[in-house]
Parts: structure tokens; sequence; C-alpha cells
């Protein structure tokens, strides 16, 4: 009877997310009895342009495990931006994760995302997953980025071979990805990895406790740790 009454008060200070959107996401991924804990919270600004896929959620339920479309900040009129969800893959959510207003998520029939426990990410930013993106716990994605592990279109060689393939994306924990920063196909972030505003990850670093920066990124600095 107790979580049943933490459960209907949680959602009784939320009410401004009990809207259709909200009702049609979690009953639309999820069994029934997971879906009355109503793990998504939707704004009613969100839209949903694909809802297909599947979508797992690997952990203990609650309300609003999962807002879309919450938090405005500076940069962003909250009245003329919003989520925009299309999945037709498989999404893992491991732990609550918030998406602001102006964010994008884009998964194909192809792609598996993985996000990891406390996910944040900010307004203007895409994550676009054709093939695999893992993203670790408790990591942070500024506003305006960009993660995607797919180039769109197929170059061939002369024999018609594609040498463009989609390459994972691999984001270990506690990652601090700055403003303006665009991670491309084949990218590996070890964790405790900050990111500076504007830089192009496009390959692998392997080391941890390390900030990256540049066009293309490089480690300019080693032995470091970072807090909200």
């Amino acid at each position: 009877m107790t979580i049943a009454v933490g459960i209907i008060n949680k959602i009784f200070n939320n009410i401004h997310f009990l809207n259709h959107k909200t009702i049609y996401l979690n009953f639309k991924y999820l069994p029934i009895r997971q879906a009355v804990h109503l793990p998504f919270f939707v704004s009613y600004k969100v839209r949903l342009r694909k809802v297909k896929g599947k979508v797992i959620i690997a952990c203990s339920l609650k309300p609003g495990l999962i807002k879309l479309g919450v938090f405005e900040i500076g940069l962003y009129d909250k009245k003329h931006n919003r989520v925009v969800w299309e999945n037709e893959g498989v999404i893992t959510f491991k732990g609550p994760a918030l998406f602001k207003y102006g964010s994008i998520l884009i998964v194909g029939p192809f792609g598996r995302l993985e996000l990891g426990n406390n996910f944040r990410f900010s307004s203007g930013s895409v994550i676009i997953c054709y093939k695999n993106i893992i993203i670790g716990d408790n990591c942070r994605v500024s506003w305006d980025t960009q993660i995607i592990d797919s180039d769109f279109h197929r170059i061939l060689d002369k024999d018609g071979v594609q040498i463009n393939p989609d390459k994972e994306i691999i984001i270990g924990d506690n990652c601090w990805i700055g403003n303006r920063t665009t991670i491309n196909k084949g990218a590996f972030l070890g964790s405790d990895t900050v990111v500076a505003s504007n830089s192009l990850v496009n390959k692998k670093f392997e080391f941890s406790n390390v900030i990256i920066a540049g066009i293309p990124a490089k480690i300019i600095r080693s032995g470091i740790s970072w807090s909200e």
C-alpha cells in the first residue's frame, strides 16, 4: 500500500505530464505491469515521429524515470523547441534519463542504443544511431552536440564495395561532453573524460581521466576529475 501511495504522489506532483503522449508511449512500448508505473513522462510538445522498435528498461521502475521535453536552457526557447523521438530499433535505458527541450533521438531499424544510469541530454543535441551506440553511467551531453554512428550515404570503391560502413560509438562512465561537439562513428571515450566545446571526436581515446579538445580532438590534459 505504501508503494502504491508513493507512486500516486509522484504522479500527482508531475500532473503536467499526464497527457495522451505520456500514456501512449508507456503503453506502446511496455507490458501493462510496467506501463502502469508511467516510467516515461512526455511533454505534450514532444514530437513522436516514429514510435516503433523496442524499448528495454533495465532498472527498477518509478514514475518519471525517463523524461522527454523538460528543463529549458537560456539558449533555447521552450515555446519553439521540442524533443523529437524516432525509434525503429532498440533503446535500452539502464537508469534515469533526461532529454531537455529541443533534443533529438533517432534510432534506425538496425540501431541499438544503450543509455546508462543518470543520463542527461541537453537542448539542440542529437543522437542518431544506425548501428550501435553505448553511453555509460552519469554522462552529460551539453547543447548543440551530435553523436552519430553513420555517414548516411554509401561511398563505393571502383569495385562497388562500400568503404564507409557504420561503426559503433562507445562512451564510458562519468563523461562530460561540451557544447557543439561532434562525436563521429568509431569514436571511443574512456571513463571520466571531459570533451571541450566545439571538438571533433573521430577516433578512440582509451585513457581515463583526461580532457580532450580540438578538431580533430587530442588529449590536452590527464589526471583530471570533474563534478556537477
